[in-house]
């Protein structure tokens, strides 16, 4: 487990910072990647289109409220991330018992769990995902 992902994702300006869209993406057997296309703060308190891209993901929960989420101009209030969370820990309990596939005793302990939270009642995202990516592009959002 690389220690160092939560440190650089929890460095990222989030407050404030505008969610535009969410995409998932599958690139190759058993693989899934979630696509945050964001507008975060820059140095010059201008904002900057970017992607988060959540690698190799196994849980993708959300619970989002569009017509809130517009309310409040798309704004994050807060993310996070952390190697250790009740999320995983539940989900771990809970639904990978069930699952067909036989599973070692700890599948998610090389995973980490992004969160998201909008500024109510915009909702949140939770995502339990290997790695990140941040991607700043000015053509991401137009």
């Amino acid at each position: 487990m690389n220690f160092d992902v939560p440190e650089l994702f929890n460095r990222i300006p989030w407050h404030d910072s505008k969610l535009r869209g969410i995409c998932i993406q599958h690139r190759g057997v058993d693989v899934d990647d979630v696509i945050l296309d964001v507008e975060l703060w820059d140095s010059m308190n201008k904002l900057i289109p970017a992607r988060i891209v959540l690698k190799d993901t196994s849980f993708f929960l959300c619970d989002l409220d569009l017509r809130g989420k517009r309310a409040c101009s798309d704004d994050i209030s807060d993310a996070m991330c952390c190697a250790e969370s009740d999320l995983k820990n539940k989900i771990q309990k809970e639904r990978l018992p069930l699952s067909p596939v036989k599973l070692d005793e700890n599948i998610l302990k090389d995973e980490f769990h992004f969160w998201f939270y909008l500024i109510p009642p915009g909702g949140t995202i939770d995502v339990i995902a290997k790695n990140f990516e941040l991607i700043e592009n000015k053509n991401i959002i137009e």
